[in-house]
C-alpha cells in the first residue's frame, strides 16, 4: 500500500507534533476494546458465578426452612394430639374415679342408713327411745341384750343345729317336688343326714305328735309345740321314736331319728318352722346364736318381736322380784 493511500493524523501541542497512521489507530481502538470485552466477560463470568453461588445458597437454605417448618408443624400436630389424648385420658380416668368413688360413697351412706335402721328397729324392739342425733356407736352400746335376755330366747324360741349340719338338698320356698313333678311351695328345709342321726330339741316344749303321718306324706313324723306361738316339725323319720305325744322335752334333748320315709327319695331331715301357723325359713334360725343374736329380728318380719321381748322383759322382771 502506498502512502498516499494512508491517512495521516497530526496532533500538535505546546511540545511539538505527532503524527499517528489511521491503521494505528485503529489497532489500538481494537485492542483496548477487545480487552473491554474481555474485561467485561471476565467479571460477568466472575459475578454470575457468584450469584450463581448465591441463589444455590438461597434455595438450599428456602429447602432446609421449609423442611424445618414442616417439621416444626409435624412436632406440633403430634404435642397438640398428644396433649388432646393426655387430657382426654386424663378426664375419662378423672370421671371413672370420680363415677367409682361416687358409688361407694353411696354404698357406704345406704350401708350406714341400713345400720341405722337397724338400730333403730332393735330399739324399739328393746324399749329405747331411739335418738337421732346420737353416734351409731354410743346408740349401739345401748342395746346390749344380757346374757340372761339371750338365754330366754334360745331355751323358749327354736336356734341352732337340730342334726349335725351338711348342707341342704331342699331350700325354703317355691320348688318342682322332686317325686310329684310340680310346683309347689316347700315350707321346711331337707337337712342332709346319714340314716338314724339323732335329732335334737332346738328348744324346750311339748311334743305335740309322734307317729306315721299318711296324709302329709312326711310318713314318720314329729311336732314339738314350743312357746309363744313357735312349732318345729321333723319329718321322712326313722320308726324309732324316744318320745310320744306329751311329753315335756328341753333344748338338745334327742327326739327322733332320721330316716327314709314317706315321700322321700333318700335319708334325710325335712325340718319346719312356724309361728302361729306361718312358716319360716328354719336356716335362719339354724344359724341363729349369740354371736349373731340381733340378725333375727331384721330377717323375720313375720314375728311379732317387739311385743315378744315386751313380754320376756316383764318375765324376766318377775322372776327378779320373785
Amino acid at each position: 500500500m502506498s502512502v498516499r493511500n494512508k491517512f495521516t493524523i497530526t496532533i500538535s501541542d505546546v511540545n511539538g507534533s505527532k503524527h499517528y497512521l489511521l491503521h494505528q489507530i485503529i489497532k489500538r481502538f481494537v485492542l483496548y476494546f477487545t480487552l473491554f470485552i474481555i474485561f467485561i466477560i471476565v467479571t460477568g463470568s466472575y459475578l454470575i458465578s457468584f450469584l450463581m453461588d448465591e441463589v444455590t445458597g438461597l434455595e438450599v437454605k428456602k429447602t432446609n426452612m421449609i423442611k424445618q417448618q414442616k417439621d416444626l408443624k409435624q412436632s406440633n400436630d403430634k404435642l397438640i394430639k398428644d396433649l388432646k389424648q393426655s387430657n382426654d385420658k386424663l378426664i375419662k380416668d378423672l370421671n371413672l374415679k370420680t363415677k367409682i368413688l361416687t358409688k361407694k360413697i353411696n354404698k357406704k351412706n345406704e350401708e350406714l342408713n341400713s345400720i341405722k335402721d337397724k338400730i333403730t328397729d332393735i330399739e324399739a324392739l328393746v324399749g329405747i327411745t331411739p335418738s337421732l342425733e346420737e353416734e351409731v356407736d354410743i346408740r349401739l352400746q345401748k342395746i346390749q341384750f344380757t346374757t340372761a335376755q339371750q338365754k330366754l330366747f334360745f331355751d323358749n324360741i327354736p336356734n341352732g343345729e337340730v342334726v349335725p349340719f351338711s348342707g341342704f338338698s331342699g331350700k325354703f320356698g317355691w320348688r318342682i317336688h322332686p317325686i310329684l313333678k310340680r310346683k309347689e311351695f316347700h315350707r321346711g328345709l331337707d337337712l342332709r343326714a346319714k340314716r338314724m342321726t339323732p335329732v335334737r330339741a332346738p328348744a324346750d316344749g311339748v311334743v305335740e305328735y309322734a307317729g306315721y303321718h299318711k296324709s302329709s306324706g312326711f310318713g314318720n313324723l314329729v311336732i314339738i309345740e314350743h312357746n309363744y306361738g313357735f312349732k318345729t316339725s321333723y319329718g321322712h323319720l326313722s320308726k324309732k321314736f324316744p318320745v310320744k305325744s306329751g311329753d315335756f322335752v328341753k333344748k338338745g334333748d334327742i327326739i327322733a331319728y332320721t330316716g327314709n320315709s314317706g315321700m322321700s327319695t333318700g335319708p334325710h331331715l325335712h325340718y319346719e318352722v312356724r309361728f302361729i301357723t306361718r312358716p319360716l325359713d328354719p336356716l335362719n334360725f339354724i344359724k341363729w346364736n349369740s354371736s349373731n343374736f340381733e340378725q333375727i329380728f331384721k330377717k323375720e318380719k313375720r314375728v311379732s318381736w317387739q311385743s315378744l321381748i315386751k313380754q320376756m322383759q316383764n318375765h324376766l322382771h318377775l322372776a327378779k322380784q320373785q
